[in-house]
């Protein structure tokens, strides 16, 4: 029974985890004269640096990947623009 109830546990999970990554719209971002190549790199940078901060759920709260870019100086390119 609790193997069962493991596998349902981790099926339910796997449909939880794919419905939330279909579900979110992609996100551009901007800065006036940067290129792809230094985006890349700027976002890995950020990327590296949220690995680093650990798993807590408030670190996560005040560090996150937008706001790391933000504070980079890049921009969401709005919908519309899109």
């Amino acid at each position: 029974m609790t193997s069962q109830r493991l596998r349902l546990g981790l099926g339910f999970c796997l449909i939880a985890l794919l419905a939330l990554g279909c579900s979110t719209t992609p996100v551009k971002w901007y800065k006036p004269g940067v290129s792809y190549a230094t985006f890349s790199r700027d976002k890995s940078d950020c990327e590296d640096a949220l690995l680093s901060t650990g798993t807590s759920e408030k670190i996560k709260e005040v560090y996150s990947l937008e706001g790391c870019l933000e504070a980079k100086g890049y921009r969401v390119i709005p919908d519309a623009l899109q």
